[in-house]
């Protein structure tokens, strides 16, 4: 019995690592996600976390195992304004990482034709110095290129 209580313990140190929250129990990082985003329009990303400065990546919708279309950042304050230069009709999703390397997805959003289409361009992805890694980031067992 007292290998198995032992056991629990263990387990639930482990689960206390494995996700790292704040005392309110959200995430650290976490990011909002924005509603009513329309294409060519600014836009403002929100989000907190303890470990400063931080990298936003705007990916396909749901999808955290691929090259971020946009890369933002890095930034140490707890908002930053995007000019939504990706297709309409379509979702993405955020993904922020802070300086130890943890992520955290936003929910789905959809961007919204506008009445131009004349936005800056998306190649304001990662520059060739912030080219994302070749080997992608394991995390919740997805793979994440940072």
């Amino acid at each position: 019995m007292h290998l198995f209580s032992l056991f629990v313990s263990f387990v639930a140190v482990v689960g206390a690592f494995a996700q790292t929250t704040t005392t309110t129990g959200v995430p650290d990082p976490s990011i909002n996600t924005p509603t009513g985003v329309i294409q060519c329009q600014p836009v403002q990303l929100t989000y907190s976390g303890t470990a400063p400065p931080f990298i936003i990546t705007v990916m396909p919708g749901g999808q955290t195992d691929v090259a971020p279309l946009v890369s933002l950042g890095p930034t140490s304050e707890n908002a930053i304004t995007w000019v939504a230069n990706l297709s309409p009709n379509n979702n993405y999703t955020l993904v922020i990482r802070d300086q130890m390397g943890r992520t955290n997805p936003s929910a789905p959003f959809m961007i919204y034709p506008g009445t131009t289409t004349n936005c800056p361009a998306p190649s304001q992805a990662p520059a060739a110095s912030q080219t994302p890694a070749a080997n992608p980031v394991r995390i919740r067992g997805r793979a994440v290129y940072l």
